[in-house]
């Protein structure tokens, strides 16, 4: 079973609009799964401490043979986050990689999709690879327009970044 870690010293995802949407994940938090190593949640936690609220700091990845940490940052990593990246431990590989867009700048602009078009996009987040923006439109605004993508063209739904659209709705807050 999964449980979900915060930040140290900060709380888990808080109500729709601060931390992450309706039960998932917030930047800084991770999910602890079974069958990791436990040096590689010790790493994690020393990178969030690090990285701290740097707009720069992508979500952390861990492979599904639970063997690689991936380590997403946009720019040149700081030297503290790079002394912590070099110190990692015995059982498991790090690897640095860069992403496309500013994950900070992601985040926001997810937040603002959100907020300004709250009927069309139920709910919105920056992809781990820092490629874009995972959009969620609801059935029911899909159903006419032929799909997630022609829903927000027609709904005028821009942004400077690329958009992933799928249809579906949010749980929950």
């Amino acid at each position: 079973m999964a449980t979900r870690k915060p930040q140290r010293g900060r709380k888990t995802a808080g109500p729709a609009g601060r931390g992450a949407p309706s039960g998932g994940v917030g930047h800084g938090e991770f999910v602890v799964y079974p069958g990791v190593p436990g040096g590689m949640y010790e790493l994690l936690e020393r990178l969030s401490a690090a990285a701290g609220d740097s707009p720069d700091f992508g979500s952390p990845g861990i492979s599904l043979d639970r063997t690689r940490l991936t380590v997403r940052w946009f720019g040149e990593l700081p030297p503290a986050v790079r002394a912590v990246v070099e110190s990692a431990g015995v059982g498991f590989a790090v690897a640095v990689e860069q992403t496309e867009f500013r994950p900070g700048d992601l985040r926001a602009e997810a937040e603002r999709l959100v907020r300004e078009h709250s009927g069309i996009v139920a709910a919105a987040s920056a992809r781990p690879e820092g490629d874009g923006i995972e959009v969620l439109v609801p059935p029911e605004v899909t159903g006419s327009a032929g799909g997630a993508a022609a829903a927000l063209e027609q709904h005028g739904v821009v942004s400077g970044f690329p958009l992933f659209a799928e249809v579906g709705s949010a749980l929950p807050g």
